[in-house]
């Protein structure tokens, strides 16, 4: 097995610089050295770790990257392939300049109380299409919001603990999730649905105005009330709902 690192070459793309890393797998900007390329000039290559190469973790990763390239969505990250090569496990996808956390930290002035809505409602709008399509995404967090700097466009990624069905179920033990950003019943180990990114959603909200030292507007309370209730029940229906409300509604 090849060790996967700067300068490695897979389907014609030139390994970069590492973007990004978690647990499982690492991200690198990648640039295509034939001169029409098979997808973009640019993309993002994600890489499993070698020492995840169990069965099930490959399995996971596998499913993660199919998950992602069924879907066609200008608010969602588009996957390319899902590729094997030299023993190693490979996701071609669309690649952005960074997360929404990333740019807050970083370039927290290229950000204003309206461009954020925009932001906030193409977001809404990625995880809507998820839903409708039967997925539950299961990590919503500003750092799963990749953003181009001119901010043209916002995409949600990292499908890696989505569920494909209505209930998920977690057979009495939490798993996965990122903290604070966890509903209570999936961190209970009880069933949760769509109603689970909601929560999450309306978390990733209230950290998005806590960041940036945005001042919570009526609206944006409700917003944040609404779909981060503890109980499910007392939530919005969908995330159309968050739409409906910040694109027919005036923000003050």
């Amino acid at each position: 097995m090849e060790k996967i690192r700067t300068g490695y070459i897979v389907k014609n793309y030139i390994l970069k610089e590492m973007v990004g890393s978690g647990g499982f797998s690492t991200v690198y900007r990648a640039e295509s050295i034939e001169p029409f390329p098979l997808y973009n000039s640019i993309i993002a290559v994600k890489v499993l770790h070698p020492r995840r190469l169990e069965r099930n973790q490959i399995r996971q990763f596998v499913k993660e990257g199919k998950i992602a390239k069924s879907l066609e969505h200008p608010n969602i990250v588009k996957v390319f392939d899902v590729i094997q090569e030299d023993g190693n496990f490979f996701i071609l996808m669309e690649y952005l300049d960074t997360d929404l956390m990333k740019a807050i930290r970083a370039k927290k002035n290229i950000f204003n109380e309206k461009n954020i809505i925009d932001i906030i409602v193409k977001a809404a709008k990625g995880i809507s299409y998820i839903h409708k399509n039967g997925i539950v995404h299961k990590d919503i967090n500003p750092s799963n919001i990749l953003i181009t700097y001119s901010l043209e466009k916002i995409k949600i990624t990292d499908f890696g603990l989505s569920q494909i069905g209505r209930w998920i179920f977690n057979r009495g033990k939490f798993k996965g999730g990122t903290e604070g950003y966890i509903a209570p019943e999936i961190y209970e180990g009880r069933p949760g649905d769509e109603k689970s990114d909601i929560y999450s959603f309306g978390k990733t909200i209230e950290k998005i105005y806590k960041e940036l030292n945005f001042p919570l507007n009526d609206k944006i309370k409700n917003i944040i009330r609404i779909a981060t209730d503890p109980k499910p029940e007392n939530r919005f229906e969908s995330m159309e709902g968050i739409v409906y409300i910040l694109e027919t509604r005036k923000i003050e």
